[in-house]
């Protein structure tokens, strides 16, 4: 194998890596804007998860115009405690507000990127 082979093909592993690394934060910025964007649109929504460990699991669920901190694992649920609505409202705001940015970003970049050389 030459030097130049060898270069190259670190070069597109890098690349690679990069790409997926890239999508993965498109996806989960995705995934969360998804989750944002339909409390406000549904009756029971969750909010936010978090893995506490292995088999249990942390969410905050709004039911109407209430927030609930749940606990869940091995195959049941606990609701934990209620959440005031004025904890939670600002959260959701700038999160709805980030998303609306990263959106706009990806359109800009997406846009960018289908211009015709000149």
């Amino acid at each position: 194998m030459s030097s130049g082979f060898l270069g190259h093909y670190i070069l597109m592993l890098l690349v690679v890596a990069v790409m997926l690394a890239g999508l993965y934060m498109v996806a989960r910025a995705l995934g969360r804007g998804r989750l944002i964007a339909s409390t406000g649109k549904r009756l029971v929504s969750v909010v936010e998860s978090t893995y506490v460990s292995q088999n249990t699991t942390l969410h905050v669920i709004k039911v109407a115009n209430s927030y609930f901190l749940v606990g869940g694992g091995a195959g049941h649920l606990q609701t934990l405690a209620e959440i005031p609505a004025e904890n939670v409202e600002p959260w959701l705001t700038e999160q709805r507000n980030l998303f609306t940015t990263q959106t706009q970003s990806f359109a800009a970049l997406w846009r960018n990127l289908r211009k015709p050389q000149q």
